[in-house]
This record gives C-alpha cells, sequence and structure tokens, in this order.
C-alpha cells in the first residue's frame, strides 16, 4: 500500500490536484472542505471573483453527492444524520484556471434526465443560462423539488467551458456519475 501512495501522490501531482476527498459526505464535511480550499486559495492570493467561483461550483457538487448518491449510511445525530460516499477532486489546469471534480453512484433510472439536462446546458450560451436560471427560479416548488437541477445551471454559468461528465452503468439499478467543471 505505502508504495501506491507515493504512485497517487505524483499522478495527483501530474494532473493539478491540490484536494482529493473520497468517502463519507455530510453537510458539515461539505462547509468543512469549502472553507479549507477558500483559506487556501485566499492564502495563494487567488482574486476574490476566482475563489467565489471555485467555492460554489465546490459545494454544488458535494450538495449533489448528499442528495443523489445511492451509497448512503445512517448514522448517528452527533455525525449530523444521514451521510453519502462519493470523491471530489480540486486541482489546477495548465492554463492556471481551477477545476472541481466529483463522483458518486446514482441510479440508473436518472442517468437519461441527467444526460440531457447537462447537454441542455453545455449548449448555451452565459446569457441564455441566465435567462433559463431565472426562469427556473421561479418555476420551482420547493416543498415539492431537490433544486430542479439548479446547480447544474449555476455550475453551467460559472464554467470557463462546457461541463464534462460521464455516466457509466455499473448493473441494471446503479450508474457511476462523474463530471469535471473549469471555473471561470
Amino acid at each position: 500500500m505505502a508504495n501506491s501512495l507515493f504512485k497517487y501522490y505524483e499522478e495527483m501531482e501530474r494532473e493539478g490536484v491540490i484536494l482529493y476527498f473520497n468517502g463519507p459526505v455530510s453537510q458539515g464535511v461539505v462547509e468543512g472542505i469549502a472553507q479549507l480550499m477558500r483559506n487556501k486559495m485566499r492564502d495563494e492570493e487567488v482574486g476574490v471573483g476566482s475563489v467565489q467561483r471555485v467555492f460554489s461550483i465546490l459545494v454544488e457538487q458535494m450538495q449533489n453527492i448528499v442528495r443523489y448518491s445511492t451509497e448512503r449510511n445512517i448514522t448517528t445525530e452527533e455525525c449530523q444524520g444521514e451521510m453519502a460516499h462519493g470523491q471530489v477532486v480540486v486541482g489546477r489546469e495548465e492554463d492556471g484556471r481551477f477545476f472541481v471534480a466529483c463522483g458518486n453512484k446514482i441510479r440508473s433510472a436518472d442517468s437519461i434526465v441527467i444526460t440531457d439536462h447537462i447537454k441542455t446546458l453545455r449548449d448555451m450560451s452565459k446569457e441564455d443560462l441566465k435567462t433559463y436560471y431565472k426562469e427556473r427560479r421561479k418555476s420551482i416548488s420547493h416543498a415539492t423539488s431537490k433544486g430542479a437541477g439548479l446547480g447544474f445551471v449555476e455550475m453551467a454559468r460559472k464554467s470557463a467551458r462546457p461541463m464534462d461528465f460521464d455516466i457509466i452503468p455499473l448493473d441494471c439499478e446503479t450508474s457511476f456519475f462523474s463530471m469535471k467543471v473549469v471555473a471561470q
């Protein structure tokens, strides 16, 4: 195991990875990791706008894990209730832009809806995304929705290029969803 950890370390360095997390995610973990990244970026004197975009994308992706991961554990009240399993990676592209990637298991039945939604967003201009976001916010019934896909819209608005994603079927009921967003 020790030798393979060094190989992972070298690979992560080559890929520009700043943070890699794999494990149980709760709202408390989301807040902790988001604050850690915000502090690290401020220490590196990254501009406020970049910090806010990365922070927003990171929180949206981690909340998607909390809400939609099929790998779940019910824990004690001290651990803040339900925890979902997923992966989060934050790093830098060669051009210096930050990226946030996530991955988690989802219900295979949701794959088509997710794929269609993201592909639609990838085809929209920044102005179209802004208009679409406003329309969706007005039409949401908060009592019956987990956000109606607003997180994807928000990430698309803050993305420097089309969101990259993949869905890999694992069995009849479960697929693995992964997504990478490069911040503006």
